[in-house]
């Protein structure tokens, strides 16, 4: 869309000017990007012939997209007469990033001239959105800097001055038109078929008149002189950009005594030092007022980059109807703020190729540059589940641990599951536990829950946050991975031990050392070879014992008697007879340790577990397997969890 100002004026194109509404103008600007029109060629012979594509494309791209080497000013300045959405998100990171990419300050001003729309907590929600969403700012109005204050109400002063600077010089004037006058001037307008434009009924009313009706109290607006002739604008994405019609004479102060827009928008861009504007493709059209306005004071303009308006799959303008549009839906939805800032500086924005989409803060001030895309940004939200995953992977691997954010997305919610579920087993009659579903888990699947998760609250913190870093991924439902990983917060009752084992008929066609085994001599050896790694002394263990074992029950040293115990077993397909590939002692050891379920590996499992709680679901195995065979065989059977590990040998008292 380069030289789009010259398009504009080609003859056969379609004119800006007969666009009458904002989406019929933001749809022109980019069916015009697409399809241009019948001297796009032309046009861009034309725009070589003057100079605008020196050397090759790549390089002029390249040069475009490169920041400054100086400091840049940026602001973000939205109007408390709404809530922040993710389009003005966006265009907060955008002038944060461009600030802090460039060692520049970022500032916030409150744009609150329009005082009849205001909403009276917009404002305290703007700052408490932005910083949930990780955004700061160096400047603004509370905590103030050298170029304050940052709300408009309280600049009025300011903007008087200078409107009185432009009707002193001839270049703005008083209009004592009423609004009733204005609208039948309009209607009478529209009716003929000619321009609604204001007609500058006082344009030409002398300023000893003007100051004399001002002076007895006639109410006023004051209105710019524009030019007889549209302007040139300059734009970091557009390159230049200019309308087929001049301005109207356009008010720059109301008859309330409050600036408009866009006169209180370059006098503070100018009072505050703001060196570059980002901003939405939608304010391209009032640009040009904006530089009249900058010429007439003789004031240079900051550099515009007008980014693209975002847009539903209909192409319509993201509103409130739109899930995702309010800041609120992403905190109900536990969607970490770093997961939306990477969302949303992706729209419009592009990296340089083969940088991943994953992106901190840093990351996206370490990696930005003007590489904007033009005309509409069509929001999807099929990414965001992805980038989600991936910032909860990222936070779990911080170091040190950044417990506030893990607390709030991931432990708490997982503790207050776990709390639900037990208050449920609880409250359920035991008649009807067989058919209640709680957090996606059938509560007769769980016995008790791990003794570490109801100890202290720190210690349920630790193993919480342990659990998650074994898990193999963490998904944004936190509810699937609960109950997908079940057995890591509960242990296993002996009956859910007992039907996996019905369902799992490779663990009754074992060999032990390449000799045909029972299900239970092989959880035997098990229990004989891991009970190795360390001697419990139990509660007659010294201090100094007892971290002995703690310290002994590591997954590197797990990890060298777990190898060496499962490749003594292997296990058959009952069907075919033939060895199933793999390790078989590493499905009896599944089998025990979380009754057949998939998940992380069985080291870190056991790990997490500890050895007290490994090796108990080790023997409470044994002694399934145990009491199946005897049952087979018509004995008795295998007598208590004492009297099993009594039997096996072991000083384990405890474990139970």
């Amino acid at each position: 869309m380069r030289g789009i100002g010259l398009l504009l004026r080609r003859p056969g194109c379609p004119s800006l000017a007969s666009v009458s509404s904002l989406s019929s103008r933001r749809l022109w600007f980019s069916s015009t990007r697409s399809t241009l029109c019948p001297h796009q060629t032309q046009v861009t012979q034309q725009q070589q012939g003057e100079g605008v594509l020196k050397g090759s494309k790549k390089r002029q791209a390249e040069d475009k997209w490169k920041l400054p080497d100086s400091p840049c000013r940026t602001r973000f300045a939205p109007s408390p007469t709404g809530y922040l959405h993710l389009g003005s998100l966006r265009t907060a990171l955008f002038n944060y990033l461009l600030a802090k990419a460039t060692g520049g300050q970022f500032i916030l001003r409150i744009e609150d001239t329009d005082q009849t729309r205001l909403v009276h907590d917009a404002e305290q929600r703007l700052f408490d959105d932005l910083r949930w969403a990780g955004l700061s700012w160096d400047e603004g109005p509370d905590v103030q800097g050298p170029y304050g204050p940052y709300r408009q109400s309280e600049r009025l002063s300011l903007y008087d001055e200078h409107a009185n600077q432009l009707i002193r010089e001839g270049k703005a004037y008083r209009c004592f038109c009423s609004p009733e006058d204005l609208e039948r001037h309009k209607q009478a307008a529209h009716e003929s078929g000619e321009s609604t434009a204001y007609p500058g009924t006082c344009r030409n009313v002398s300023l000893e008149e003007s100051d004399d009706r001002a002076a007895k109290g006639e109410k006023y607006a004051v209105r710019f002189k524009s030019s007889d002739k549209p302007i040139i604008i300059e734009d970091i994405l557009y390159t230049r950009y200019r309308k087929r019609e001049p301005e109207e004479d356009f008010i720059i102060r109301k008859r309330d005594g409050f600036p408009t827009y866009h006169f209180a928008n370059i006098v503070d861009d100018r009072a505050m030092k703001i060196t570059h504007v980002i901003r939405g493709a939608e304010w391209l059209i009032s640009t040009p007022k904006h530089v009249e306005l900058y010429n007439a004071f003789g004031w240079e303009p900051p550099k515009f980059a007008h980014v693209g308006l975002l847009v539903d799959k209909e192409r319509q303008k993201l509103s409130k109807r739109h899930k995702g549009v309010d800041m609120s839906w992403y905190k109900d939805n536990q969607i970490p703020p770093e997961a939306l800032l990477n969302f949303a500086v992706l729209l419009g924005w592009s990296q340089k190729s083969g940088e991943p989409d994953f992106m901190t803060l840093q990351d996206m001030v370490d990696r930005f540059s003007f590489k904007f895309s033009k005309g509409d940004i069509v929001v999807s939200f099929d990414k965001l589940p992805y980038l989600h995953e991936k910032h909860f992977e990222h936070l779990l691997r911080q170091e040190p641990p950044n417990l506030p954010r893990l607390q709030s997305y991931l432990i708490n919610p997982i503790r207050d599951m776990i709390t639900a579920v037990e208050d449920a087993r609880a409250e359920t009659p035991k008649g009807a536990l067989e058919e209640t579903t709680v957090h996606n888990i059938p509560l007769p699947s769980l016995a008790s829950p791990v003794p570490q998760t109801q100890e202290s609250p720190a210690s349920a913190q630790d193993y919480i946050l342990r659990a998650l870093r074994t898990a193999k991924s963490i998904k944004p439902d936190l509810e699937l991975f609960l109950s997908q990983n079940r057995y890591a917060f509960w242990t296993i009752p002996p009956s859910v031990l007992s039907k996996n084992f019905d369902e799992t008929p490779s663990l009754q066609h074992a060999k032990l050392d390449g000799e045909e085994a029972s299900p239970s001599v092989v959880m035997r050896f098990i229990v004989e070879q891991l009970s190795d790694i360390v001697s419990s002394k139990g509660e007659e263990g010294s201090p100094e014992e007892k971290k002995a074992e703690v310290e002994e029950w590591m997954a590197e040293r797990i990890k060298l008697v777990v190898d060496a115990t499962v490749k003594a077993v292997s296990v058959s397909d009952p069907e075919t007879g033939e060895p199933i590939k793999g390790a078989g002692g590493y499905k009896f050891l599944r089998w025990a340790l979380l009754a057949g379920d998939h998940g992380p590996g069985l080291v870190s499992v056991m790990e997490l577990l500890g050895r007290k709680e490994t090796m108990k679901r080790l023997i409470t195995s044994y002694k399934v397997a145990l009491e199946k065979e005897k049952a087979e065989n018509g004995e008795s059977g295998s007598g208590t969890m004492d009297a099993v590990a009594t039997g096996l040998g072991l000083a384990l008292f405890d474990l139970f």
